[in-house]
C-alpha cells in the first residue's frame, strides 16, 4: 500500500510536469505546421519568381529584337524619302526638259512662219526649206514622246515608290506599337517581382522567427524534461532491455506465498553485487526501505508509467533524483522477503500493475 502512495504522489508531480511538456510538444508541433506552410508557400513564391524572371528574359530578348528591327525600318524608311526626293527632282527636270523642248518648237515655227526661214544658220532654197520642215516636225514630236514616256516611267517609279514608303511607315508603328506595349508587359511583370520579392522577404522574416521560436521551444522542453528528469516508456514496449542479466524465477500473477498476494511484476536470478540499471529516463519517485520488497527504487516516467526495481543490496539514487536510461541505480541482492539474490523488476501504468513480460526484449 505504500508503494502506491507513493506511486500515485510521484506520478501526480511527473505528470503535473508532463502536462507542461505536453503543451510545449503541441506548441512546437503548432509552430512547425506554421513552418511547414509557410515554407510550402515560399516555395510557391519562389516558382513564380523564376517563372517571371524566364519572361522578363524573354521579353528584354524580344526587345533588343524589336529595337533592331525599328533601326533597320527606320533606316529603309530614310533611305526610301531620299529616294522620292531624287525622283521627283527627276521628273521635275523631265518636265522642265519638255517644257524647253515645247518652248524652242514654238519659236522655230513662229519664225518659220513670220520669215519664212528657220533659226538654223546654214541657208536653205525654199525648195529645201520645205523638205526639212516636216523633218524638223517629227523629230521635235519624236523628242516630246520620248522625254514624256521617261517622265511617264518615273511617275510609274515615284507611285511605286510612295506605296512602298507607306508600307514602311506602317511597320514602322506597328513595330513601335509593339515595342510599347512590349514595354508595358515588361513593366508589368517587374512590378510583380518586386512585390514577389517583398513578400518572400517577409515570408523569410516570419520563418526566421518561427525557427527562433522552435529553438526557444526545444529549450524549454528539454528545461522541462530535466526538471521532471522523465522520459516516455510507452515507446518501449517490445523493446525494452532488461534491467539485469538473469532468468525469470516469479512470473506476473503468481502468488508470492509470503503473504503479500499475487506478484505484481517479475523475480529475475541475479548474482550478488549485480549492477541495476534503469530501464529508461525518468525521476526516482521513491529510494528506500518497503515491507515486502526491501530496499527499492520507483522511477516515475512523463507518461504515466513507472517502473519498480526491489530487494535490491544497495541502493545508487535517492528520492527526488534524475535518472538516465540504463544508468546504475541499485546493486542486486535479496533483502526483503527473498532468501536469494534476485531482482523484482515491475512496471505500473497511471498506478495500476502491467506485466513487464510484455515489454521486455
Amino acid at each position: 500500500m505504500r508503494l502506491i502512495v507513493w506511486l500515485l504522489i510521484a506520478l501526480w508531480s511527473i505528470q503535473s510536469q508532463a502536462s507542461e511538456i505536453r503543451d510545449a510538444e503541441e506548441q512546437r508541433q503548432r509552430a512547425e505546421q506554421q513552418l511547414q506552410t509557410l515554407r510550402q508557400d515560399a516555395q510557391l513564391d519562389m516558382k513564380k519568381l523564376k517563372v517571371i524572371e524566364s519572361e522578363l528574359n524573354r521579353l528584354n530578348s524580344e526587345s533588343k529584337k524589336l529595337t533592331r528591327e525599328i533601326s533597320s525600318s527606320e533606316q529603309l524608311l530614310r533611305e526610301l524619302t531620299e529616294t522620292q526626293r531624287t525622283t521627283e527632282g527627276r521628273i521635275d527636270s523631265v518636265a522642265q526638259e519638255l517644257t524647253d523642248l515645247l518652248e524652242q518648237y514654238r519659236i522655230e515655227l513662229v519664225a518659220y512662219y513670220v520669215t519664212g526661214s528657220t533659226l538654223r544658220a546654214d541657208p536653205t532654197t525654199d525648195n529645201q526649206l520645205a523638205d526639212y520642215l516636216p523633218f524638223l516636225l517629227d523629230a521635235r514630236q519624236q523628242n516630246a514622246r520620248a522625254i514624256e514616256l521617261k517622265a511617264d516611267d518615273l511617275r510609274s517609279l515615284l507611285l511605286e515608290q510612295d506605296q512602298n514608303t507607306k508600307i514602311a511607315q506602317k511597320t514602322l508603328i506597328d513595330l513601335t506599337d509593339t515595342r510599347d506595349a512590349l514595354s508595358q508587359r515588361t513593366r508589368d511583370q517587374r512590378q510583380l517581382l518586386a512585390s514577389i520579392s517583398r513578400k518572400l522577404k517577409t515570408k523569410q522574416q516570419r520563418e526566421d522567427a518561427l525557427n527562433s521560436d522552435l529553438q526557444s521551444i526545444d529549450r524549454r522542453i528539454k528545461s522541462l524534461q530535466l526538471e521532471s528528469g522523465g522520459a516516455a516508456l510507452e515507446p518501449l514496449k517490445g523493446k525494452m532491455r532488461w534491467p539485469v542479466d538473469g532468468r525469470v524465477l516469479r512470473r506476473f500473477g503468481q502468488n508470492r506465498q509470503d503473504g503479500f498476494g499475487d506478484w505484481q511484476g517479475l523475480v529475475i536470478s541475479t548474482t550478488e553485487n549485480s549492477e541495476v540499471k534503469a530501464v529508461q529516463a525518468g525521476k526516482v519517485a521513491y529510494a528506500g526501505y518497503l515491507l515486502g520488497y526491501g530496499l527499492v527504487v520507483v522511477i516515475a516516467h512523463n507518461d504515466g508509467h513507472a517502473t519498480i526495481y526491489g530487494h535490491n543490496q544497495s541502493l545508487k539514487v535517492e528520492t527526488g533524483q534524475a535518472v538516465l536510461a540504463r544508468q546504475v541505480i541499485a546493486i542486486a541482492g535479496n533483502t526483503g522477503s527473498l532468501d536469494l539474490p534476485a531482482l523484482y523488476f515491475g512496471v505500473t501504468r497511471n498506478g495500476k500493475p502491467v506485466n513487464p513480460s510484455s515489454w521486455l526484449n
